[in-house]
């Protein structure tokens, strides 16, 4: 079974239900959960925003999303609405995040609550290389998957040119020696941030485009961050540029 149009856990449940309701079209809950309906906040919550429930055995749920993570609650959802790259293009300031080849989906759904967090204004990756946007990747999130501008791309090297076309610039997390120190850099108006996979990084094609490379200083005895901890710390500090 195709599941990435299910979300699961009761965070990013009562996320969804606060902020973007209307792509829930069924909550599958575990039958054991029932004779505790009317204590729980989240069965209330459904109730009042009369979406369908069903009352499923924990194995049903575990078909579904193959994951046993999901604390009782799966969701389906609408399929996604996926932004365009083009909607992008006329902004006088924007800042987009591009994920090269994150494969882990605990670290994908990392990287997505931090972009929610941090007010990323998109996320773009590839329909073909690394995670896609899983159950376990929407419980990871907390719920940050469904509310963010999220762009799926063939290629990700053809949309940093179109994107350099339009005005933005190319910055490049590379740990690197050469790399420009974060705590001293300065984003531009419209800056495309490219992280990539722990232990490939991004990959060269990718790479030489960049306008900067720039990394986190790091001051203790461990070397380096993992892909979502790094992702964190830029959007943390590109705060510092927004209005």
């Amino acid at each position: 079974m195709d599941n990435t149009n299910f979300i699961m856990g009761r965070n990013t449940l009562m996320e969804v239900l606060k902020y973007k309701p209307e792509i829930i079209i069924k909550v599958f809950v575990n039958v054991l959960e029932k004779p505790q309906e009317r204590k729980d906040d989240l069965m209330a919550e459904i109730s009042r925003k009369k979406i369908p429930m069903e009352y499923v055995s924990k194995n049903t749920l575990f078909s579904i999303v193959h994951s046993e993570s999901h604390q009782s609650f799966v969701a389906k959802i609408k399929p996604r609405a996926f932004v365009d790259l083009k909607e992008f293009f006329s902004k006088e300031k924007a800042f987009l995040l591009m994920l090269d080849n994150i494969s882990d989906p605990q670290n994908l759904g990392a990287i997505l609550r931090a972009a929610e967090c941090f007010k990323a204004d998109g996320v773009i990756f590839s329909k073909n290389r690394g995670c896609d946007l899983t159950p376990v990747v929407s419980k990871a999130s907390v719920g940050a998957s469904e509310l963010l501008n999220i762009i799926k791309v063939s290629n990700l090297s053809d949309s940093v040119n179109r994107l350099q076309a339009e005005g933005y610039e190319v910055i490049v997390a590379d740990a690197t020696e050469n790399a420009e120190d974060l705590f001293n850099f300065t984003f531009p108006e419209k800056a495309l941030l490219i992280m990539g996979a722990e232990g490939e990084g991004v990959q060269p094609l990718i790479k030489k485009k960049a306008d900067h490379t720039v990394k986190i200083p790091l001051f203790g005895k461990i070397d380096s961050l993992n892909v979502s901890q790094a992702t964190a710390v830029f959007l943390a500090f590109h705060m510092k540029f927004k209005e």
